[in-house]
């Protein structure tokens, strides 16, 4: 039986266009909901088409989720990946990734964000009508005191940070780094992404994280940092490596912050304009190369020997808490 695949949706104004390919689907119904485990039998069905798209119509900081099933047989849950919000920057989902054993990650589920330091009333009403339980805060403790998140009425904060470990003295010597303009920004997030598979503290952090996941009662979880692609990129793939999802799908998910960076002008003030050198730094430390986070994958083979070893050794968990994960958010 031939599946749905390049399953993609779109937002244009207040329209949203949901495409896919896929051989001998036939007739495809859509049925749409605003919950993530939407269904033929409770939910509304919008239409039917044997094209391989269908648009629908859409409010602002509306956050619908659809079914397709196909006429022989074939069916799968999809939604926007990118969240639109008005203050929160890099809103995405981690739902409907492929693993490696057939399944899908679960939609609505598993975020990752930018920083919540400027989110508007509406986006607090969105992250509540979308249920979320935690947010997961991997900022230092001085990015969140100059920053501090908007909070969220009803939602637990969690701060866990990477890079500050009361045992250890020098985590990442930032030092070294300082003077080498774009290129030096550039082997600053190289080394990043390899001390974050490698360091103990690091570990004792992304194990956390998968530990809450462990919890339903703590999800919808999102995490962040200040441009939510750095520290969260290693996160996010944590927990889709957990999940059996590819590595090159992991890739694809990092590199999606670089349609998503922070904007220069949060550092730029009347008083305090920035010059070309600092614009050029600027873009270089909110864009991702698929280099960062192989080093990350790189690390995690030399150091650990692999994904196993990394998930089992460098962050402890068991084969039974892997398989709870994956009870937890994959889906047929």
């Amino acid at each position: 039986m031939s599946g749905f695949e390049k399953i993609c949706v779109t937002r244009q104004d207040d329209q949203l266009m949901i495409s896919w390919q896929g051989e001998d689907l036939g007739t495809v119904q859509v049925y749409q909901a605003f919950v993530p485990d939407v269904s033929e039998d409770k939910d509304y069905l919008l239409g039917a088409t044997e094209q391989n798209s269908y648009t629908t119509a859409v409010q602002a900081h509306q956050r619908p989720y659809f079914l397709l099933t196909a006429q022989n047989g074939a069916h799968i849950r999809t939604a926007e990946r990118v969240i639109p919000m008005d203050g929160l920057v890099n809103f995405r989902d981690l739902g409907g990734y492929p693993t490696e054993d057939g399944r899908f990650t679960k939609w609505g589920k598993l975020l990752r964000s930018a920083a919540h330091d400027e989110i508007s009333q509406a986006d607090s009403s969105f992250l509540q009508q979308m249920g979320l339980k935690t947010v997961v805060d991997y900022r230092s403790g001085f990015e969140e005191q100059e920053h501090p998140d908007v909070a969220v009425a009803g939602v637990q904060y969690l701060h866990l940070r990477p890079f500050e470990d009361s045992n250890a003295t020098n985590i990442l010597d930032l030092q070294q780094f300082m003077t080498g303009g774009v290129e030096g920004a550039i082997a600053m997030l190289t080394e990043t992404n390899r001390i974050l598979a490698k360091n103990s503290h690091c570990n004792s952090v992304y194990r956390e994280l998968l530990l809450r996941l462990l919890d339903e009662a703590q999800v919808p979880l999102v995490q962040h940092c200040t441009a939510g692609k750095d520290r969260v990129g290693v996160g996010a793939a944590t927990i889709l490596l957990a999940l059996g999802v590819p590595r090159q799908i992991i890739l694809e998910d990092y590199l999606l912050s670089n349609q998503n960076q922070l904007r220069v002008d949060k550092l730029e003030t009347a008083e305090v304009p920035i010059s070309e050198e600092q614009r050029q730094l600027f873009a270089a430390l909110t864009q991702v190369h698929a280099a960062y986070l192989q080093a990350f994958f790189d690390e995690v083979d030399q150091t650990w020997g692999g994904t196993a070893g990394y998930l089992h050794n460098g962050l402890g968990l068991t084969g039974e808490q892997l398989e709870r994960l994956k009870e937890l958010y994959l889906e047929k």
